[in-house]
């Protein structure tokens, strides 16, 4: 979609306004706004509606101003879930709380629905057109044996029944009139009631939108189905240019050119959730001032990319700050787990898009579900861990589900320290230019090959080995170079298409790479295989791991082309049988990642710049501490920087020609900051907590 002159001046007005707020105002002030870090910096807690904090101005004020005293430095709001968007009486109240919150200096975000999945607008949407109801298409085998295609309402078992909120029907996401409907209901309906809203809210937040043709809990007699609307066919043919419709056994069986057909199938899916989704949200955004955000559903594994959405990563680049969900805080699940990948995700489609901000909606939902075992809250060591654990991974933004001012937490005495350590990672990121040498592909098509939708629940494993291998083997990659403190983005083909190569390294966006992992995967685009050839002649160091591709991920481009370019560019050292040591040699090789001594898996490294500092962030993910020596090529001088207590000390380091080796001792489930030391900021070091 091509935008108009006056959009991409909103567009690029918003993106000089969003980039002032989320940077320090002078960086000879960061000691002391790393010390006292505030409001832009710290938590937005969600409380959703004022009237969970009292039914009148004066009660409503007092919790306030007792949040404020917690350091939680803004809000998640929306007006109340009674009566949703119907009750003038709940309007007024929401209006009145959301002053009070301004004057109390709180950052304010808007929550787009009641509960979620957000697109209902609470049921209105489909009270006004039932038709907008989510569909899709199930194969149905008759009593004469012959196979016909039906179009069915989806809702049992499926996101609409199977969440903790409430049973309802829900919107069909790719159909644009249904989220043109939710849009104009809710955050239309916030704009006639919010005076200028561009200056007073920061962002909307969206809850979970998905498509609904995936079981969590399949009911009895459930059928396959896939993701459709009434125009797919048309859309299809307009974007493809072929004919979907003698091709549907292809996407339910492995028949006929199937592996091609799905790529193109799933590629049109993910096109439309991104544009009549998350697009039309982003614009309507961007009209009047504020940042899309929110988070997806089911992140952890690509499997459910291309159940839920087509390609995950399309439609994080279409949010302005792009965001995901952390249910736990539990540092060691997240880093052995899958969870750790989904902060990786939205960070690198913020990159993708030259975007620096980023927000997790945390919480310790599993541990207090009892999910994790015993029904808890979390510990402080906990939580913090978990930031620090995301920050690293590129989040920078914390939108805080903790139920501290609800409920059983009410209690709790150190959800300041937590806000205030949050806050300190706020000040030292919120804005900063990541920096890092390695990009991996993101391997969905490998994924859209392989995939035909089942009856079976989102958690059982699909019935396609290779599909359970490719994603399985690149969460593996994943968290391996991380242990090996070689920081990374996710790229799509799009961002290969568009890469700038220049002096044996290729740039995207803000971000600039030495070398280029291909994942073990099925299909590829052959423009994207000829770009990855540009680069390895240009002097990008390109491996590629496993099983390389065989098919092209399009019917409009040719599979033995792709096998045999596939062939001629991952040969001898641009190939290796697995992620393994192997690989981290050859990346050591070229430079890549941040060298410590002894080697320790647990400590996970990422680097930015702040302006003219350089950052070295470093997390220890274990519940042992940690003593290393990192070795920070072309520094003079370094300090360390304490989230946990504020304080800014010299380092123990020396050079070793033009290398600086600093000596770090991080405490269990702890972080610490190397800050590259300038000799004009001389004499902003050494500085104890006020």
């Amino acid at each position: 979609m091509k935008l108009g002159e006056g959009f991409v001046l909103s567009a690029l007005v918003f993106g000089i306004v969003a980039l002032l707020m989320a940077s320090p105002r002078n960086f000879s002030d960061l000691p002391i706004l790393f010390r006292s870090p505030p409001a832009e910096f710290r938590p937005l807690q969600i409380i959703h509606g004022f009237d969970n904090l009292g039914s009148d101005t004066q009660t409503i004020r007092k919790r306030l101003q007792e949040l404020r005293a917690l350091g939680i430095g803004g809000l998640v709001v929306n007006v109340s879930f009674r009566d949703y968007l119907r009750s003038e009486e709940q309007w007024r109240l929401f209006l009145d709380g959301l002053k009070v919150a301004e004057e109390l200096g709180f950052v304010l975000w808007l929550y787009d629905e009641e509960g979620y999945p957000s697109g209902a607008a609470g049921g209105l949407v489909l009270e006004r057109n039932p038709n907008y109801e989510a569909i899709g298409l199930v194969r149905v085998i008759g009593d004469d044996g012959k196979v016909r295609y039906e179009v069915r309402r989806m809702f049992e078992g499926t996101h609409c029944t199977e969440n903790v909120y409430k049973k309802r029907r829900y919107i069909n996401i790719l159909n644009p009139e249904a989220v043109r409907t939710f849009i104009a209901l809710t955050h239309g309906e916030y704009a006639k009631r919010i005076p200028d809203i561009g200056k007073r809210i920061r962002a909307i937040f969206t809850d979970e939108p998905s498509l609904m043709t995936t079981y969590i809990r399949p009911p009895e007699g459930a059928l396959p189905a896939i993701p459709w609307v009434e125009d797919l066919p048309n859309e299809f043919r307009r974007r493809k240019g072929y004919d979907l419709m003698p091709h549907l056994e292809s996407l339910f069986q492995d028949v006929g050119d199937y592996q091609r057909i799905r790529c193109d199938f799933y590629d049109v899916i993910a096109q439309l959730v991104a544009e009549r989704y998350f697009g039309q949200i982003q614009e309507w955004c961007r009209r009047h001032g504020i940042a899309s955000s929110g988070h997806l559903l089911a992140e952890e594994k690509l499997l459910w990319h291309a159940m839920y959405y087509g390609d995950l990563l399309a439609c994080l680049r279409r949010m302005d700050i792009p965001g995901i969900d952390m249910l736990t805080s539990d540092p060691r699940t997240i880093v052995v787990g899958h969870s750790f990948i989904v902060p990786k995700l939205a960070s690198s489609a913020a990159h993708l898009e030259g975007r620096t901000e980023t927000m997790s909606e945390t919480s310790d939902f599993m541990q207090r579900m009892g999910i994790m075992g015993q029904k808890r809250r979390a510990w402080l060591p906990e939580m913090k861990a978990t930031s620090a654990i995301q920050f690293l991974l590129g989040i920078n933004t914390v939108t805080s589900y903790y139920s501290h001012p609800f409920g059983d937490q009410q209690e709790r005495d150190d959800y300041q320290h937590y806000c205030t350590y949050v806050g300190r990672l706020g000040v030292m990121l919120k804005g900063a230019q990541h920096i890092c040498d390695v990009a991996v592909l993101y391997p969905i098509a490998g994924i859209w090959v392989n995939f035909y939708p089942t009856a079976l629940s989102m958690y059982q494993p699909h019935p396609s080995k290779r599909l359970n291998e490719i994603d399985e083997q690149f969460v593996h990659l994943c968290r391996l170079l991380l242990q090996n403190q070689i920081d990374y983005d996710i790229v799509d083909e799009r961002a290969i298409w568009e890469a700038k190569v220049e002096r044996g390294r290729f740039r995207i966006a803000g971000e600039t790479y030495k070398a280029l992992i291909v994942p073990s995967t099925d299909a590829i685009r052959l423009p994207t295989l000829k770009k990855i050839g540009e680069l390895k002649r240009r002097g990008v160091l390109v491996v590629a791991i496993g099983e390389i591709p065989k098919f092209a991920a399009s019917r409009n481009e040719d599979s033995e082309q792709v096998r045999k370019l596939a062939r001629q560019i991952f040969t001898d050292n641009a190939w290796v049988p697995a992620a393994d040591g192997r690989l981290i040699q050859r990346l050591r090789g070229a430079g890549c990642g941040v060298p410590i001594e002894p080697q320790n898996q647990n400590l996970w490294v990422a680097r930015f710049r702040r302006g003219k500092l350089t950052l070295c962030f470093v997390v220890n993910t274990s519940t042992e501490p940690v003593s290393a020596t990192v070795y920070l090529p072309n520094w003079k001088r370094a300090s360390i920087w304490l989230p946990d207590s504020g304080e800014i000390q010299p380092a123990q380091a020396e050079n070793e020609g033009a290398i600086l080796k600093v000596k770090i001792d991080v405490p269990a489930l702890d972080s610490i900051f190397i800050v590259e030391t300038l000799e004009t900021s001389k004499r902003n070091e050494g500085g104890k907590r006020s």
